[in-house]
């Protein structure tokens, strides 16, 4: 069942910089409208679901002094996700040809590993079919945007390579999700980790700056998916 979330989500990534021309969308309006599903979708579902894996992390290495380990991994996936893309971004070249050759190969193969990660925890995560398709629904959204800052960054190249890359990563954790069953806590420090690098993600990198946020529609993306999502919640039992 979870076979089509995967395949939908390396469709999207593949020929979603054809979906939205910039003369049809403007992208001031898509990132604003793309980063309000996501940050809305963190809030409302992975931040409780990530207090429900807490009870996964039961074992003596990791006991702190507070029951806060599932969100110790999260701020982990924030810091390494962060540290990297800083390094990525920062020239360390006096050989401009070669910064960028090097910056864009560790976006893409940091990135790689981060759709294939969620594509992992997308399909590998019991739930319910409505769950998944709307975990689905906000990672294509999300996964969109990221491909659009791609091809802005680096343009034919982003399409000669870096979708082919990115959409196998997705297929391939995909893939992995249906032979390889993780123990409870591992997965749960998986979906943590990916957590934490995806609200980086949003707020940093795609969440647009206060000049360029069109906060209209930033407000109705969250208002209309939190909306459905509490919908869901309270008279279908989500």
């Amino acid at each position: 069942m979870a076979n089509w979330i995967v395949v939908y989500l390396a469709l999207i990534n593949f020929f979603g910089i054809y979906l939205f021309p910039r003369d049809r969308v403007p992208s001031q309006k898509w990132f604003s409208f793309s980063s309000g599903i996501a940050i809305t979708y963190f809030f409302m579902y992975l931040l409780p679901s990530l207090n429900k894996r807490q009870d996964t992390l039961r074992v003596e290495w990791l006991d702190l002094a507070l029951p806060s380990e599932i969100y110790v991994i999260s701020l982990l996936g924030f810091t390494v996700f962060y540290g990297t893309m800083r390094v990525v971004r920062t020239p360390h070249f006096k050989d401009e040809t070669i910064d960028q050759n090097v910056s864009y190969w560790l976006q893409v193969t940091l990135l790689t590993a981060y759709m294939s990660f969620s594509a992992y925890v997308v399909t590998a995560t019991s739930v319910t079919f409505v769950a998944r398709s709307f975990y689905a629904t906000a990672l294509g959204v999300h996964f969109l945007a990221v491909g659009h800052d791609l091809y802005r960054h680096y343009g034919e190249r982003y399409l000669r390579e870096g979708r082919y890359l990115l959409s196998g990563g997705i297929l391939i954790g995909g893939f992995f999700s249906r032979f390889i069953d993780l123990a409870s806590h591992v997965e749960a420090i998986l979906f943590a980790f990916v957590a934490g690098a995806m609200i980086l993600n949003i707020v940093k990198f795609e969440l647009p700056s206060d000049r360029n946020l069109h906060f209209r529609t930033f407000v109705l993306a969250v208002v209309g998916y939190g909306g459905i999502l509490l919908f869901l919640k309270h008279v279908l039992n989500f």
